[in-house]
């Protein structure tokens, strides 16, 4: 059976003596005295890791700080690009509007009713004095007020803050990455209204375009070209018959004399759906010019163009001449509009 030690001796030998001196400690000293150095050196262990942890941890929050602030300064950049095309998406937007209300060109049906004010005149006297061009003029409808406009869409308000607390606190008092996460959502707050800008925007110059386009094709099939040189001997309106049997009747177009065989020219872009012989008219031709309007000319001596070609203003389509019911060398020219006769002064522009 062993005893434990109750008593531990230290002996201590000089180097240059020969005094040895001992020193009796107990055994519970020793122990306790262990245990505190194992103790003591496990906490500093301890907190030596906690402190090398934590100068990394502010290492690495100094480095995630400064890339804060670099970030932040490119989002301010980013923004301020946003805002310079924000800008400009506005002026085009505006100028789109503006031109826009220029065109102003739907009121099509009421711009060829207008051509024909509905009253007859006298023939023997309407073939000199021109009307006022202006009503011939295809964006003579009153220009559309601010309700007609198409209104833009809601702007994304890009200053509106995310939350209440963030936009209640100055820019100082809150942390880096509040202050990221806080421009970021401005950002993309900003974006998203300028993408829905640009979309208002293009829709808007797409429409413009189309409008344009059929604009364009609609003031080429005006007959606003005189369709032969020659001077008006009878105009549109009730006059007595030239054939000397004293009834008076409507004479449905004008009459342009000149010699035999002068070109007749297209007064405008169309095609031709009808290239014969008329009962009064003699050989004659009706081009259909589209959005109602037909032309129409009698007493030709010679045809030059046939049914369902396409002719272009200015192309030769027949000669002058003296064929059916008619007093002398003449080109009888009607302008009518889905169908009805109205008269052709109101549209030449171009009398040479």
């Amino acid at each position: 059976m062993s005893i434990k030690n109750k008593y531990y001796t230290v002996m201590i030998v000089p180097e240059k003596t020969s005094d040895v001196r001992r020193l009796v400690v107990p055994a519970w000293i020793l122990r306790t005295g262990a245990i505190v150095i194992a103790f003591v050196a496990l906490l500093g262990a301890v907190m030596f890791f906690d402190y090398w942890s934590v100068m990394g941890q502010i290492s690495e929050n100094k480095q995630l700080n400064i890339e804060n602030r670099r970030l932040r300064q490119q989002v301010q950049i980013f923004k301020n690009k946003v805002a310079t095309i924000e800008t400009t998406v506005d002026r085009v937007k505006t100028f789109a509007t503006r031109l826009k209300v220029i065109t102003n060109i739907e009121d099509r049906d009421g711009l060829l009713q207008s051509l024909n004010n509905g009253n007859l005149p006298d023939a023997a006297t309407n073939i000199g004095g021109f009307k006022a061009l202006s009503t011939a003029k295809p964006n003579s409808g009153p220009a559309p007020t601010a309700s007609q406009v198409p209104a833009p869409p809601a702007q994304a308000d890009a200053t509106k803050p995310i939350t209440t607390s963030q936009a209640e606190l100055p820019s100082s008092s809150l942390p880096e990455d509040a202050l990221l996460q806080r421009d970021y959502a401005e950002l993309d707050t900003k974006l998203a209204g300028l993408n829905q800008n640009s979309l208002y925007v293009e829709q808007m110059l797409q429409d413009l375009c189309e409008l344009l386009a059929d604009q364009r094709a609609f003031l080429a099939a005006l007959p606003t070209l005189k369709p032969v040189i020659g001077y008006y001997t009878s105009g549109f309106g009730v006059r007595h018959s030239p054939l000397g049997d004293g009834r008076v009747k409507m004479h449905e177009g004008m009459d342009i004399a000149n010699r035999e065989g002068t070109p007749v020219r297209a007064p405008a872009d169309g095609i031709v759906i009808f290239a014969g012989i008329k009962s009064g008219y003699g050989n004659t031709l009706i081009i259909d010019h589209g959005y109602g309007l037909e032309t129409w000319y009698g007493h030709t001596r010679r045809i030059l163009v046939s049914k369902g070609q396409r002719v272009k203003k200015g192309d030769n389509i027949a000669l002058l001449g003296n064929t059916g019911r008619s007093t002398g060398p003449h080109l009888h020219y009607e302008v009518r509009v889905h169908g009805t006769p109205i008269d052709p002064l109101s549209y030449i522009l171009e009398d040479t």
